[in-house]
């Protein structure tokens, strides 16, 4: 062989190794669904935008824009990936499906606003307060963290399902007397003359609970885990990457929620993006321990539910850093 061959086959191998990242892992097809391209569940929006699964060699099938679609494909476990309320993977693996939470997703990421004639905590006793869903993480963390920690109970309030996009009128109104609503509709209702009850990065008392609320996370099936691990391994980078750029890059950030959301005000965007903290790669375990004793004690779990066991964050411990992709090429 002559020397030119010999490097001609060198620069070769190298070219080889440097496109591992790009090249498939196997030819399986992972499903992945998501809800609502917003701040909770925008990762896999991101990897889509910024083709981020090529990058890594994953070949998805991503069903994304629709939270109620995303939990009832979940909860029949008709699905590899998904993102969804841990709540809602809890009791599901409670009955029986074989989800389990590799990754966090965005921290806090709402407000508790207020009619404009509300004072006090006080005020609210035997008001209405709207709610988005009955049983999430919104309202455990509701009933069993913040109320207290004002001097109320579930009991002494009413508790109504209100849609987000309703809060502002509904608390202009008088309908309810306060809301505990997602971003950016808290923003909103502050906005249109609501009064702001507790900010984001207040929902939780951290004297007493070392942690954030985290209400939505990366789930997927343990049958898949088991299967695929290096696609699993591959996808969970995937997600980190996004939440690098989430929580470092505001300007690409807005431009992937502006793209997937062109009719929602991007100056709405602009102002609730900051209560929506990505400095979490993996949820707290004394969040979801503290989720688990909340759900035992309202009777939400069909079965005890350890954490070990509904928790495997290996995949999340191995990131190298972001880009991970680039680092699958040494």
């Amino acid at each position: 062989m002559t020397i030119r061959g010999a490097l001609l086959g060198l620069f070769m191998s190298v070219a080889a190794a440097g496109s591992a990242a790009a090249q498939a892992v196997d030819n399986y097809t992972v499903k992945v669904v998501a809800g609502t391209p917003g701040y909770d569940h925008i990762q896999p929006f991101v990897a889509e935008y910024l083709k981020l699964w090529d990058k890594y060699g994953v070949k998805v099938e991503f069903i994304g824009g629709n939270y109620q679609r995303s939990n009832q494909m979940m909860a029949i476990g008709d699905y590899d990936v998904g993102y969804n309320q841990y709540a809602s993977a809890l009791r599901y693996l409670s009955a029986g499906i074989e989800n389990t939470i590799v990754a966090a997703s965005s921290a806090n990421c709402a407000l508790m606003v207020a009619s404009p004639n509300v004072k006090s905590w006080a005020d609210l006793k035997g008001k209405r307060i709207g709610i988005v869903t009955k049983f999430d993480v919104q309202y455990l963390t509701l009933t069993k963290e913040i109320l207290p920690r004002f001097g109320l109970t579930e009991k002494d309030v009413q508790l109504a399902l209100v849609p987000v996009p309703e809060v502002a009128s509904a608390l202009l109104t008088g309908d309810i007397a306060a809301a505990f609503p997602f971003e950016p509709y808290g923003t909103n209702a502050i906005d249109k003359g609501a009064k702001l009850l507790l900010p984001a990065n207040e929902l939780v008392d951290k004297t007493k609970l070392d942690s954030d609320m985290l209400r939505n996370g990366m789930i997927m099936s343990k049958k898949f885990v088991a299967a695929h691990p290096e696609l699993a391994k591959r996808l969970v980078w995937a997600h980190l990457d996004a939440v690098h750029i989430m929580r470092t890059d505001k300007k690409l950030g807005m431009e992937v929620l502006k793209h997937y959301v062109p009719n929602m005000d991007s100056k709405l965007l602009e102002q609730s993006y900051g209560n929506c903290g990505w400095t979490y790669n993996a949820p707290p375990k004394v969040w979801i321990e503290a989720l688990l004793g909340w759900m035992a004690q309202d009777n939400l779990l069909q079965k005890p539910v350890k954490y070990e066991d509904a928790v495997d964050l290996s995949m999340v411990e191995s990131y190298p850093g972001y880009p991970g992709y680039e680092k699958l090429k040494k």
